[in-house]
């Protein structure tokens, strides 16, 4: 077998909610050399270990040797055997389907079962595990929509009766029907005591409720008194019907009040009976049925082929025999007998005493005494105490104080007898054990492998259970490797015997369905009724007794290859003969289904198929017009099942299409269902004179609209599988290691408008805290040609920790000059350049792009307030003396005040500048020059050369030394005190290092000179570089905005595009090569323009495309918001020339386009990086993040929380994805684009407007089409055809996005500081499935959800108890914490199992629904947030550990955290194996550690290919100590390299 793989991103948008920084890929086809970023020379010539890059170029090669090399072993453990039909020739397919009939889903004869029952009064007998419940939901369903209508045509109310046989039973049914029911829901039994008998408790309920759950005494009982009269019923369903008969009182119920409704020709209830058999007796299985029909007054329904279930989810077990020897008479042990003769004749203690004494032949002498130390506690001592003299008091015959303490301390007397009791471990021998106990441990070793069985013991008695699950627990028994349960009846007060409550049964449930438990011992309350989770070893420990007890407990048994034992005696005929009775019965029961008339039996869609198509000779065809490929009606049902087995799907499950077939007159309509992940997800035939043929009808119809949307080809076959690698690639075209070489600007667009100044418009540059720089200072001004745009004020940093900010105000009104004037501040702005930054320019007014100027007035001068003329704010008369002054002051015969704060420029060294502080007339030029004193360097270099003192002459002569030679001391040179200036650039950037260098200094004006430059203008002067540098970036990116047509603001702009390091957008990594003083990088605004792009889009394509389904949805979106889709966009716009990826760089912030006299040119042109060559190497994912960045900066620009003004951002959005499918300008333009549909219009069914009564009840907003609420609980499942109303899923994409959005929207403004890493780490948590799982049970929606689906209705009820016990929980710990019950902590859903899907599901289609009713109100949503969603995320440090929780990233930290591992790494591969169809590839991952794959796994999609495999290396390192670790792995990793590897950073596609 060979393999070809694609190394490929193969997740979906599900990825979305993982950790930020997931998304990057190490693909070594994605890189030249597979290497990062260092360069080969630069990696060390002998290295002990190898480099980051080099082991990941080595790990993707033994990754590939792996797939090559293994491939058995991987595709062994791949997906089952796929359906290859679309492999196959047109000819083949015909022939085989004229020869195979097509098996339709159980789901079929479910439907039509629920469409006789709403026809006539039917008993349904299907076996356990079928269905019937599903079914009875959807008939009250039904039967409660027509009530609304009734009560609205103003007919008497009538409710609904589910009567069961058994208290526990009540209980179950009333939370499965109140968890999937919108309608009250009430329930009693006769525990609940006398209140439940007056007229007017019953008046009362049966005005609030529109379905009782009850037990069939309770009804009975009502009827009687008249509290509820028969016609106050529209429906009766009677669970486990078979107990209809004789005095039962569901026979009474029919007998007594139903028959005489006939006679009145009142309106009577429709009945539905529901059992597994209908016969519970050995008579003759004919005149019982119809007795029991006759009774009910319905007919019996069955299946005409049981098949159809065994073939989709259940399989009869193998029954067989386990035998154990003839057991011994019963007998009392020495401790019974010790007991009996102090408590043997209390009453209160006859059952144990005779349970106790069976036991011994039973379970075995142990079991005899084992059963006091269980059932006699101090707590139920204390209780039999309080019963025995209750009893006593209680009699005819007075006794007095005396006698009633002997009797109390009698049995205080047993319990210490018992407590005191020593007793021994049990032995696998008959002293200890019976053989029928010993019997049954030998079969639970031999038969049950606790990874991969789950086996039910079915027992008569609960102290058998009991005794049962205690004995396998005893390690002496061998079993501790299996995990025992029990589950037991509930227990009632007047029986007083031991049981479980619904809540612990329950959690026995849930625990044996996730392997907590994997054996228990159940009572007939596991038999029938409560629904146990599928297992696949059965053993009756205590035989049937009746064939309902047979065919229940042997449906408990549903996985392939099962097993069903029945324990009998040796050579016991009896029980033998039992079995073989309880056989025959069922077979006879066989027998009895096939004699049934046709229309009372479940035959399915395919029944007789060619003779009902024969009969039809209208049904229509198609022919490909290229091949003449033809479709038929019967045709049609093969290419659909071919289509269908395409699909994606989990392990071990078989897709199917599934037909619904409606009754409409006397014509059938169906509907066909298909799989979730198909394209299309259902079509309605034309009606048809019978279901065979209506069934055809509707899978021509789907076939034809697969054909037009091209998901079948020419030949008719499958195409879908190959459109998957267009929406998979979407996402991973582009990686984050990719990267090019683009031009980069350096210099705005403004700048390059020349020419002789006549106009110029100026903006003021001052400080907000000028005292930070320590001196005085003023304000200056940049004049422009063109008036500059309003840029966001900005911080410097300066030594000591002081801070300003520097505010850029532009001013409206320009200022006319004259050339004289424009040659002062040209003058001006090149004496700023020659003396402070020692670049001497060649004065060219017409090259100069702007102008510097110095201001009259202070900082805090309000500049804002000149409107009109601003040339009085330029100090006009300072740019004169500048003018006309020399390059430096005559300072020879100055008075001492001429020396205080002068600026002093050394011509020979542009480093050393200085302010003056006075003159000292006690020092001369020979004095010592301080130690330390500031950029000595040069003159000390010339000293040594010369061996010249270290004195205040020679530290002012910055001369070489041959030139120093030349000059002579003069000794009468007055000597400065003055300040060093020390040279800063980069004042953007916060010092690292806060100390102080020595400024103080003496200078000799020898050869320095002092600037005519005021030092107040000087001092403001110095800060220009970083000034300008921020200015120009700033210019740059609004160029950029410009182009786009985005007005955005201007430190947002800014923050979009800069990107400050390498890797960026690997928020997780460390950050390579950073750019400092850059300010906030793009990082925050790209998750947030994520978001609202992806809102965005599905709004609009939600709106333009109302007929696609929820996949087309997610293609087209994929297509619009993919990296690739961004990043050709951004090229086209040029976008990336504007991008800000270099840091300040004190080089090129001078003019360009003047000649250099004198000063350092800017070398770097030609140097590393291409900073001057205004070039820079960006990642592909750089640039098309840049692009979201910049639509998160246009929603921010007009963000108002009460506004909602998205308009900018939605023209951010339309020209980034540059597709017709988002055209949109302005927020408006959404709702005009939606065409309100025909079915969210009509006219409402009262139970439609009752559920918006509901909803406004409970959620505070009035639905306008409900009918559009209706859809927002419309399972896939239900069919269409029953409400002309479509399935959640187009709604559930819309709210799944917006609320991303307003969680996103919350978290970016709670948290301003957040990284991105934190903030998708958190919003993990807020729209996780477990979440939105528990807000929709915390609002009850699920209630309102109409499905079709039979073991959902399961899961949604042991969540919702799970989740409720979850709460009540955290509200109790709050409670004892003396914090009140309101208090508690609101992550308590974290520990919670998985919600089903459909849950969260509907929270998201209920917030899509409510923003289309409210006409697109995004204020709807956010209110919906802040009541419901934003409670649970107050703190959101509680769910700091939420991300943690999944498999890979738990995985990443035991592997660095606990393990101190840095060499591994998760790969994926996507790989197509010949031999198998190229229509089902299959993803590989393997954990790799240390190059070597350890753990791999396949699957449909990375994403679970990852999860499993992750699964499986963590299941591998359970309980591994470090040292093993290491030895297992040859681990030398040290502490320091862990610490410095990130997990997520080996993590591709997490």
């Amino acid at each position: 077998m060979s393999s070809s793989g694609l190394t490929m991103d193969v997740n979906e948008e599900a990825d979305s909610n993982l950790p930020a920084g997931s998304d990057e890929l190490d693909h070594l086809s994605n890189s030249e050399s597979g290497s990062d970023s260092e360069d080969d020379e630069n990696l060390p010539k002998e290295a002990v270990q190898p480099s980051n890059a080099t082991r990941k170029v080595l790990d993707h090669l033994h990754f590939s040797e792996f797939v090559r090399d293994h491939q058995e072993d991987i595709y062994v453990s791949s997906p089952g055997p796929i359906v290859r039909d679309q492999d196959k020739s047109m000819h083949l397919l015909v022939q085989e389907a004229e020869s195979e009939r097509i098996i339709s889903s159980p789901r079929e004869y479910q439907t039509e079962l629920f469409e006789m029952a709403k026809e006539k009064n039917i008993i349904a007998v299907l076996d356990t595990g079928t269905g019937k419940t599903l079914i009875a939901a959807l008939l009250l369903r039904h039967t409660i929509e027509h009530e609304f209508e009734d009560r609205h045509a103003g007919k008497p109310p009538r409710v609904s009766f589910f009567l069961v046989d058994k208290v526990a039973l009540v209980f179950q049914q009333y939370e499965v029907l109140k968890t999937n029911l919108d309608h009250p829901v009430n329930r009693f039994h006769g525990d609940l005591g006398g209140g439940t008998l007056t007229k007017d408790f019953w008046k009362q309920k049966l005005e609030e409720s529109m379905v009782i759950v009850c037990t069939a005494e309770i009804l009975l009982s009502c009827l009687h008194h008249s509290f509820v009269k028969m016609e106050h019923i529209n429906l009766l369903i009677f669970d486990e019907a078979h107990h209809t008969k004789k005095n039962h009182p569901y026979a009474r119920i029919i007998k007594d009040f139903y028959a005489s409704l006939e006679e009145k020709e009142q309106r009577r209830p429709r009945i539905l009976g529901m059992t597994a058999s209908p016969v519970d007796s050995k008579t003759d299985v004919t005149t019982a049925a119809a007795k029991l029909e006759g009774l009910l007054h319905c007919e019996i329904v069955t299946v005409a082929d049981a098949s159809v279930f065994t073939k989709s989810s259940l399989n009869r077990p193998v029954e067989d025999f386990l035998e154990y020897s003839l057991p011994p008479e019963p007998f009392e042990t020495p401790l019974w007998q010790k007991l009996y003769k102090l408590v043997g004749h209390n009453d209160a203690f006859t059952r144990l005493f005779a349970y106790s004494k069976n036991c011994t032949s039973e379970l075995g002498r142990w079991c005899a005494d084992r059963v006091w130390k269980m059932c006699l506690t101090e707590q139920e001592a204390q209780k039999l105490e309080a019963r025995t003299e209750l009893k006593l008091m209680a009699g005819k015959v007075h006794l007095p104080v005396s006698a009633l303490d002997a009797e109390r301390l009698a049995v205080r007397e047993a319990y210490e007898l018992v407590a005191a009791h020593e007793l021994p471990e049990p032995k696998r021998d008959p002293f200890h054990l019976s053989n029928k106990a010993e019997t049954l441990v030998r079969a639970l070793r031999n038969h049950l492998n606790s990874d991969q069985n789950k086996c039910i013991v079915f027992v008569e008695q609960r102290l058998t259970a009991m005794l049962l699950a205690d004995l396998m627990k005893q390690p002496t028994m061998g079993l501790l490797d299996i995990k025992f349960g029990m589950l037991l009846g509930a227990s009632t007060s007047a029986s007083r015997e031991t049981g479980m409550s619904l809540k612990e049964q329950f959690v026995t449930m849930h625990k044996f369905r996730h392997g907590d438990l994997n054996c228990i011992f159940a009572t007939s309350v596991g038999e029938e009724g409560i629904d146990i989770p599928d297992c696949n070893i059965i053993i009756r420990f205590d035989l049937c007794k009746t064939v309902i007890q047979y065919i229940q407990s042997r449906g408990r048994a549903r996985r392939k290859d099962s097993k069903f034992f029945h324990m009998i005696e040796f050579s016991n005929h009896g029980q033998l003969q039992s079995i073989f009775d309880n056989e025959d019965s069922e077979a006879r029961l066989r027998n009895f289904y096939n004699t049934l008339s046709e229309d009372r039996l479940l035959t399915g869609n395919d029944y007789n198929i060619d003779y009902f198509l024969s009969k039809e000779k209208s049904h229509r065809t198609y022919t490909v017009p290229s091949t003449r490929a033809k479709l038929t009606y019967k045709m049609s049902l093969t290419i659909l099942a071919n289509f269908v087995s395409t699909l994606p799907r989990p392990l071990d499950t078989v897709y199917t299409a599934d037909y619904v077939v409606k009754y409409v007159g006397r014509e059938f309509e169906c509907e066909v269902i298909l799989p979730d992940t198909s394209p299309i997800k259902s079509a309605i035939g034309r009606r048809a004179a019978s279901k065979q043929v209506a069934k055809c009808s509707a899978a021509f119809e789907m076939c034809l609209q697969l054909r037009k949307k091209k998901y079948l080809d020419d030949h008719l076959q499958s195409t879908f599988a190959k459109k998957l690698p267009s929406m998979r690639n979407a996402h991973l075209a582009i990686s984050s290691k990719k990267r090019a070489q683009y031009p980069m600007r350096t210099k705005p667009s403004t700048w390059e408008s020349r020419g002789i100044p006549t106009r110029l418009f100026l903006t003021v540059l001052k400080m907000s805290s000028p005292e930070a720089l320590e001196r005085f200072s003023r304000p200056l001004a940049i004049l422009t040609r063109h008036p500059l745009p309003q840029i966001a004020k900005f911080p410097l940093f300066f030594s000591r920790q002081r801070t300003s900010d520097v505010e850029c105000v532009p001013l409206q009104s320009a200022v006319d000059v004259t050339l004289a004037e424009a040659e002062l501040l040209n003058n001006f702005s090149l004496k700023i350049f020659d003396d402070i930054f020692s670049k001497e320019y060649k004065s060219d007014l017409e090259n100069m792009p702007y102008f510097f100027a110095p201001l009259q007035y202070r900082h805090d001068f309000d500049f804002t307030s000149t409107t009109n003329d601003t040339r009085h704010l330029i100090d006009w008369d300072c740019l004169s003396e500048l003018q006309s002054a020399a390059r430096g002051l005559e300072w020879e015969n100055q008075p001492d005040e001429f020396f205080r704060d002068r600026f002093v420029v050394d011509p020979h060294d542009g480093s050393r500048k200085f302010y003056t502080v006075c003159r000292r007339s006690d020092l001369k030029p020979t004095d010592p020059e301080p130690p330390n004193v500031p950029n000595a360097k040069a003159s000390r270099k010339a000293q040594k050369k010369q061996n010249a003192p270290d004195n205040i002459w020679n530290y002012s002569i910055s001369l070489w030394s041959k030139s120093r030679s030349k000059l002579a001391v003069q000794h009468d040179l007055p000597v400065v005190e003055a300040e060093y200036i020390p040279i800063r650039r980069n004042l953007l950037d916060e010092l690292d290092n806060c100390h102080d260098i020595e400024r103080k200094c003496f200078l000799v004006f020898a050869t320095m000179k002092i600037s005519p430059l005021p030092v107040d203008v000087v001092a403001m002067a110095y800060n220009l570089p970083a000034i300008i540098y921020r200015l120009e970036t700033s210019l740059i990116v609004l160029d950029a905005c410009k182009s786009l047509s985005l007005d955005i603001r201007s430190d947002l702009a800014l923050e979009a595009m800069t990107k400050d390091s390498d890797n960026t957008e690997e928020h997780s990594e460390e950050q390579i090569n950073i750019q400092r003083g850059m300010g906030k990088n793009y990082e925050r605004l790209e998750f947030l323009g994520d978001s609202f792009l992806k809102m965005s889009t599905t709004i609009g394509l939600f709106s333009q495309i109302p007929d696609a389904n929820e996949f087309q949805h997610h293609v087209d979106r994929m297509m619009l918001i993919c990296n690739k889709n961004l990043f050709n966009t951004a090229l086209e716009l040029k976008l990336e020339e504007s991008v800000r990826s270099k840091g300040f760089n004190r080089r090129i912030w001078y003019p360009d386009g003047l000649e250099l006299l004198r000063g350092k040119k800017n070398t770097s042109i030609l140097g590393k990086k291409g900073v001057g060559k205004g070039v820079h190497s960006l990642a592909d994912k750089s640039i098309a993040d840049v692009c979201e960045a910049l639509i998160g900066a246009s929603y921010l620009t007009t963000y108002d929380y009460e506004q909602n003004n998205f308009d900018l951002a939605i023209q951010a959005v339309t020209k980034f994805v540059n597709d017709p499918n988002h055209t949109m300008m302005k927020y408006e333009d959404y709702y005009a684009a939606y065409q309100i549909p025909e079915w969210q219009s009509a006219e409402p069914t009262a139970v439609q407007r009752e559920v918006a009564r509901q909803i406004e009840e409970k959620l505070g907003y009035k639905f306008t089409y409900p009918r559009l609420l209706r859809s927002a609980f419309m399972h896939p499942s239900y069919a269409t055809i029953y409400e002309r109303i479509p399935s959640y899923q187009r709604l559930e994409f819309l709210g799944d996005s917006l609320l991303d959005m307003v969680c996103v929207d919350f978290l970016f403004h709670r948290y301003p500081s957040a990284d991105p890493q934190w903030l998708t780490e958190h919003k993990m948590a807020m729209v996780s499935n477990q979440f939105l799982g528990c807000l929709c049970v915390s609002l009850n929606l699920q209630t309102h959800m109409l499905s079709m689906t039979p073991g959902l209705q399961r899961e949604i009820t042991e969540y919702v108890a799970a989740i409720t016990e979850a709460r009540a929980k955290a509200e109790e710990e709050a409670e004892s914490a003396n914090l009140g019950r309101a208090s508690y902590a609101r992550n308590f859903w974290v520990e919670v199992q998985k919600p089903p899907k459909a849950l969260p599901d509907i929270v998201e289609s209920y917030v899509g629904a409510l923003f289309v009713d409210s006409r697109y109100d995004y204020g709807e949503v956010q209110r919906f947030f802040a009541a419901h969603v934003q409670p649970y995320f107050e703190d959101m440090h509680i769910y700091d550990t939420f991300a943690n929780r999944h498999p890979v990233t738990f995985l990443a930290n035991t592997l660095q955290l606990r393990f101190r591992c840095a060499d591994w790494r998760i790969l994926i591969r996507e790989v197509v194996v010949d031999g198998l169809p190229t229509s089902h590839p299959q993803v590989l991952c393997g954990v790799m550690i240390h190059g070597r794959v350890r753990e791999h796994a396949t699957a449909a999609s990375g994403r679970y290919a990852k999860v499993a495999a992750a699964k499986k290396a963590a299941g591998r390192l359970q309980g591994m100590s470090v040292e093993d670790f290491k030895r297992e792995f040859g681990c030398k990793c040290s502490p320091e390299e862990a610490r410095a590897s990130d997990p997520l950073a080996h993590i591709t596609a997490v």
